[in-house]
């Protein structure tokens, strides 16, 4: 009686077996809906002037003080009044100053044991509307601020992450951890909406991005090393291509990587148009820099003409203030780009009598260049 049941087990288990399988297959290779194609093939040989997309410019200088210093800029973030400055890795801080004068107004934490200190600062995000500023770290705690300093709460993450967004209570994780998927999105508190992208996929040759994600009104713009799409998600957390770079006969892709060496991925990179180390979405351009044959070139896409051009940075022109050409990171609430001028930009404004030499003639904190 009992084998009556084995071959209809077996083949119920086989069944099973398959159809997650196949799950797995249509989640690795799904055909997300595409969106604008693009095209690096050709690059241009003439120069390019910053004043063919920006009219004009700001200059906000961060306040310097002894509770202020920043070394490096790792994240800009505006809301209302505020400015929102990351330095993740020089001074481990979150440095808060105001965008009508760039004045100091509050360092978010300290490093320390205590309640809302950290030893690694990893990312933040904030939430506009309620005022709070997450604050990722040791890649594993949210630490919960309000606008004016004040610590709230620490959240423990169930999972390793290196970045985050928080938007419309939900948040949105980079997951650095192998054999899990790399994209995570869950509610306030870490149920598990939607995930994408096994990590397995990249083999040993997985890297961090920068700027993995970009918040936008429109929502999350989200992108991964070598795979050469710029996704949008949407309410629903689900995918579309926002953009697809075509880098032509020598493209390199996340589907070439898997079952190779660093060294060989670093061979094949120096031979081919690979790696946007730098996308921007901005309110009339959207900005990419990528790599051709370990040569940095800048492709802009001019969103109202509808038409791309690419070309070596170094041909690139800063015609509004005769400095090399900015490299655009960031972008304010509406959408317009941010530069950061560190020491040798302002030595130079300096002597072009852009900025006063009895002002600055010590060290100074980052400059914000916002272009209009």
């Amino acid at each position: 009686m009992k084998n009556k049941f084995i071959v209809p087990t077996i083949t119920l288990v086989v069944c099973i077996g398959i159809i997650i399988l196949i799950q797995r297959f249509n989640n690795e290779d799904k055909n997300y809906p595409k969106g604008i194609e693009w095209n690096c093939t050709e690059t241009q040989t003439d120069s390019f002037h910053l004043s063919g997309i920006v009219n004009n410019y700001l200059l906000i200088p961060l306040e310097l003080n002894e509770k202020s210093t920043i070394g490096n800029i790792d994240k800009i973030v505006f809301s209302d009044s505020l400015i929102f400055i990351l330095d993740s890795q020089i001074a481990s801080g979150i440095f808060v100053f105001s965008i009508k004068d760039g004045k100091f107004i509050r360092k978010i934490g300290n490093i320390g044991n205590g309640r809302g200190e950290y030893h690694e600062l990893c990312d933040f995000s904030i939430d506009s509307k309620e005022k709070i500023i997450y604050a990722l770290c040791e890649k594993k705690r949210l630490l919960c601020f309000s606008f004016s300093g004040e610590y709230k709460e620490v959240k423990e993450i169930p999972f390793l992450t290196t970045n985050l967004e928080y938007l419309n209570n939900k948040f949105y994780f980079i997951n650095g951890t192998p054999h899990e998927d790399n994209l995570y999105i869950t509610d306030t508190k870490f149920n598990v909406l939607s995930t994408y992208f096994p990590n397995d996929e990249y083999g040993e040759n997985r890297r961090r991005l920068i700027h993995p994600f970009q918040k936008t009104s429109n929502g999350i713009l989200y992108r991964r090393f070598l795979d050469n799409n710029i996704y949008k998600i949407d309410d629903n957390n689900n995918l579309s291509i926002l953009y697809t770079f075509n880098f032509g006969r020598k493209e390199l892709n996340i589907k070439d990587i898997k079952n190779i060496t660093h060294s060989q991925l670093k061979n094949m990179m120096s031979q081919s148009k690979c790696h946007i180390k730098y996308f921007t979405e901005g309110k009339d351009y959207s900005v990419a820099l990528f790599f051709d044959e370990d040569k940095p070139c800048i492709s802009i896409y001019d969103k109202k003409k509808n038409e791309i051009f690419t070309h070596d940075y170094t041909t690139m022109k800063n015609d509004l203030m005769d400095l090399s050409f900015p490299l655009i990171e960031f972008t304010t609430s509406e959408y317009n780009f941010i530069s950061v001028l560190y020491y040798q930009d302002i030595e130079k404004l300096m002597d072009n009598n852009i900025l006063d030499k009895n002002i600055y003639l010590q060290d100074s904190n980052p400059i914000l260049c916002i272009f209009k």
